[in-house]
């Protein structure tokens, strides 16, 4: 009987990220957030899926929220001080307004925009508190036969949204003109030209590279854990089964051994003495490299999305950079001036909306995190910087004509 064999290649399924898509021809009345409606979601996931994404984006929470607010006039008038403290310390009966920064400038940083849900006080001349809501559990409801949008729908879980418990709620949208919902959702996104509704994120363009370095991660997970070269050959010695059988065999071993991240495997089928399959791995020796490349690729991609001129900034270290002080100094102020900066500008715009509406003429500002006692050591910052200048950096006040170093430096004795 003549020896004869059939091959067939498993191939590894095919990848999709989902885009941004605002659906309105639905009998809903809310625009899908994404064709099925769950794309902030699908934008939280991607911060647990790449280390080098999340870090970058906590590391923008952190510096835009900095060491909290201070008053810019620091003479106005003591009813004005009185006024700004307690909005900073309580803008509702139980957070700060740092508390609420932290969780606005991560949805700002995450999706694009963020909420707040703004509590009219009784004679409604007023705002009596704010409260975060989360950006991402909010749709927006279909304009009105004027275009306009005048309500928000809010879910706790937009997939079980038909279950008790999860229904909808319709929310007002935040109206200085008309205030007879005493709950209003005030909205802030930073302008797109693609979408009409929804906000996207600054680092967009670079998600299928957090996806590619999740894959990274997993493909190397997956082949440690399976113990098995990344490509081989299969070979069933037992016969050519018929075609349906061969469908079924191609299955279960897809189902078994392969996967997006797994192995991709050339089935073949044969007539031979040896009954036992046999298995004929296919060595790529330029694996290594293959990868190497493709990690520079991934860090030069989020850097160049999140505007990070340095990914020193990140605690990364590339071949050929000495990573000098000074080097990290300029691409912190940089990176602040031109994306931290204008984070802060977002946030404080509406704050300053929300003080004027109550009557109190002034300006908050962020307190910049300053690097510079985390770059140099203890000794070395008393030894260049004034007693005012280590004073401000910890945060007390100056004192008067003290343009000394903090400590004396250490003089050699005399004969």
């Amino acid at each position: 009987m003549q020896n004869k064999s059939k091959v067939k290649v498993i191939q590894r399924e095919e990848l999709s990220i989902p885009n941004l898509i605002e659906v309105t021809n639905r009998r809903d009345d809310w625009v899908l957030y994404g064709e099925t409606n769950n794309y902030p979601d699908y934008l939280l996931s991607l911060l647990e899926k790449s280390a080098i994404h999340k870090s970058i984006q906590m590391g923008k929470q952190d510096m835009v929220v900095g060491d909290g607010f201070k008053l810019v006039d620091e003479n106005a008038p003591i009813d004005i001080k009185t006024a700004i403290n307690k909005f900073i310390l309580s803008p509702n009966d139980t957070e700060t307004l740092e508390d609420i920064t932290y969780k606005i400038a991560l949805d700002l940083i995450v999706y694009g925009g963020y909420a707040l849900n703004v509590i009219w006080s009784k004679d409604k001349k007023t705002i009596a508190a704010v409260y975060h809501v989360d950006y991402g559990k909010l749709r927006v409801g279909k304009p009105d036969e004027n275009g306009d949008v005048t309500h928000f729908y809010y879910s706790n879980d937009w997939s079980q949204y038909k279950k008790p418990g999860f229904e909808p709620q319709k929310m007002a949208i935040f109206s200085t003109d008309d205030r007879k919902d005493p709950s209003q959702i005030y909205i802030c996104k930073e302008y797109n030209p693609v979408s009409a509704y929804y906000a996207i994120p600054q680092y967009s363009a670079a998600i299928p590279y957090v996806e590619i370095d999740y894959e990274i991660g997993m493909y190397h997970w997956n082949n440690i854990k399976n113990g098995l070269s990344p490509n081989y050959i299969m070979q069933l010695n037992n016969g050519i089964p018929e075609e349906e059988e061969q469908d079924e065999l191609q299955r279960q071993i897809k189902s078994e051994l392969t996967g997006h991240r797994g192995n991709k495997i050339m089935l073949t089928f044969g007539n031979s003495a040896d009954q036992a399959p046999t298995v004929i791995p296919i060595n790529t020796t330029d694996a290594d490299k293959q990868f190497l490349t493709l990690n520079d690729a991934v860090l030069q991609a989020l850097c160049t999305a999140n505007k990070i001129t340095s990914p020193m900034l990140l605690g990364i270290k590339t071949p050929g950079q000495l990573g000098g002080r000074q080097e990290l100094l300029d691409a912190y102020d940089l990176y602040y001036s031109t994306v931290i900066n204008k984070l802060q500008k977002h946030i404080l715009k509406t704050y300053h909306k929300i003080l004027a509406i109550n009557g109190i003429d002034a300006k908050l500002d962020f307190i910049k995190a300053e690097p510079l006692p985390f770059v140099l050591s203890e000794n070395a910052l008393l030894q260049v910087a004034t007693q005012n200048e280590v004073r401000d950096m910890i945060g007390l006040k100056p004192i008067d004509n003290n343009p000394a170093p903090a400590v004396p430096t250490p003089t050699q004795p005399t004969a």
